[in-house]
């Protein structure tokens, strides 16, 4: 591998080397996925912060093994810090160490088997900036920062992780309503890793998909990609080796994916069932997680007419929310509220709102 920038994706350190191998294809076929609705570009440009303190990893700073274990022991603080309280509590620092850090890393001396290390924990990094971007709805950065971890990934030769980044993407079309593009992406996640990836990792990539199916109202397509999913993890054993990235995919997420899915085909109490299963296995450090579960099962009990309830679940979740810097979590709320509008006279609705306009 040979120098480059992090906050260039179209440098040459965001590029793979001749004879690198690709991920399944994927710049071609994320480009012509996302076109119609989630537009992804060959060459972006991703904002830079101006470097403020100079670092000693000058051009030829040898790369060590202690480097790229560092990076990643960061990866993992401000993963947990994005899943307590959300994107945009450390984004900003995450982006500055990427800039301070990372980049020059990239722009040191290291070998083959360094280098392919160096670009996949930065790969992480960049993954990590694009979903805390995505948190807080800055959905074209995130993209763009997707698309650069997508390049560092090649670069690497992980197809795997590669796999990881395009997931992350569906979940963002997902999001955004992009329910095709969501399908699409998912499914080429599924063809870079083939059927030989541990079986976590194939129900986290099923799951993805089933969730674009959720967005899209293919109950048939949606429910088979669920299945798949759910006979993947049953086969699932303690001594896996599992990729680092695909560790928090467990009983609970298929339970919360379980249940956004049987939300987006209306099937209320089946969506009720499995939010409350994953509520009751979710970890506590998983916050924002909790706080999207808790807002699909008070919309489950609203649909089931049991209005009392799903005002105080949806009165818990807004106070929740309130307590972190994630976008997503603020309008998991509000599209709880526009559920409500019908019923905006009813006693039940009117505490909610008295609690929630206590939050301040």
């Amino acid at each position: 591998p040979g120098p480059g920038g992090v906050g260039r994706p179209g440098a040459p350190g965001g590029a793979p080397a001749a004879g690198q191998p690709a991920v399944a294809g994927t710049a071609g076929a994320v480009t012509g996925v996302g076109s119609a609705r989630v537009p992804l570009q060959n060459r972006v440009a991703v904002p830079r912060q101006r470097l403020t303190d100079r670092t000693d990893r000058g051009p030829g700073h040898r790369v060590t093994s202690g480097d790229i274990a560092a990076l990643r022991s960061v990866g993992e603080l401000f993963r947990a810090l994005d899943h307590a309280y959300g994107g945009g509590h450390a984004r900003q620092a995450l982006v500055r160490y990427l800039e301070h850090e990372g980049e020059p890393m990239l722009r040191g001396s290291y070998g083959e088997s360094i280098g392919r290390r160096l670009f996949g924990a930065v790969a992480d990094l960049t993954r990590l900036a694009g979903w805390t971007s995505y948190d807080i709805a800055a959905h074209g950065l995130a993209q763009r920062y997707f698309v650069q971890a997508l390049r560092l990934t090649q670069a690497a030769g992980d197809r795997a992780y590669g796999s990881y980044v395009l997931v992350t993407m569906s979940r963002q079309a997902v999001y955004l309503g992009h329910g095709r593009e969501a399908v699409q992406l998912a499914r080429v996640a599924q063809q870079g890793v083939g059927s030989g990836a541990p079986p976590v990792v194939q129900a986290l990539l099923h799951a993805a998909e089933a969730r674009g199916h959720g967005v899209l109202s293919e109950a048939r397509a949606c429910t088979a990609s669920l299945a798949r999913a759910e006979r993947a993890l049953e086969t699932a054993r303690p001594g896996d080796d599992v990729p680092y990235w695909a560790r928090f995919f467990d009983e609970s997420q298929l339970a919360d994916d379980f249940g956004h899915c049987y939300r987006d085909l209306q099937q209320y109490r089946t969506a009720a069932q499995h939010a409350e299963r994953s509520l009751q296995l979710r970890g506590a450090g998983f916050a924002r997680s909790r706080v999207f579960c808790r807002v699909v099962l008070a919309t489950a009990r609203l649909g089931l007419g049991e209005l009392e309830q799903a005002c105080a679940l949806g009165a818990e979740a807004a106070q929740q929310a309130a307590e972190m810097r994630s976008v997503r979590a603020v309008e998991y709320v509000r599209d709880f509220e526009r559920r409500l509008e019908p019923y905006r006279d009813a006693a039940p609705v009117r505490g909610y709102r008295e609690r929630v306009a206590a939050l301040g």
